[in-house]
């Protein structure tokens, strides 16, 4: 029984760290990161960008938000896989965003998943990947994606 209560809270902190990058994300506190991921973090963020080390990462995420005037992130369906002090982890997302003046509109809705390999460090999990796929979207693509 203690091994499954033990996997219980692994997963349970692995669900919080996938929802603390989230709030990171929505309100610009990319420091929030260090707590988050391996300094060498490799991410594959898709259009947006892949990154090596969590100084890449932070620039990415931030050159995507910065020109938004509103982000909010929901994320469901959790769940992960733990096997001696690794996991593989991930969530589906949904992401509003907002920019007042762009061309076609001022909403943009996108979902899809995120699939994250952790490590139990000293300190906690950490994301030491993380994959997002995008599965669809709505809106209007000018306020993520400006072309002008």
């Amino acid at each position: 029984m203690a091994d499954e209560v033990k996997i219980t809270v692994w997963k349970q902190q692995i669900r919080e760290l996938q929802d603390a990058y989230s709030i990171a994300m929505d309100h610009g506190r990319y420091e929030y990161f260090d707590d988050i991921f391996l300094e060498d973090i490799q991410a594959d963020y898709g259009v947006a960008g892949t990154g090596k080390g969590l100084e890449s990462l932070k620039e990415i995420c931030s050159a995507a938000l910065t020109p938004l005037d509103s982000v909010q992130h929901m994320n469901g369906n959790h769940w992960s896989r733990i096997d001696n002090g690794t996991a593989e982890a991930g969530c589906y997302f949904r992401v509003h965003m907002t920019r007042e003046g762009a061309v076609g509109g001022a909403h943009f809705e996108m979902g899809g998943k995120y699939t994250d390999q952790l490590t139990l460090t000293d300190v906690g999990w950490r994301i030491a990947k993380r994959r997002i796929d995008l599965i669809w979207s709505s809106g209007n693509p000018e306020v993520r994606y400006p072309t002008s």
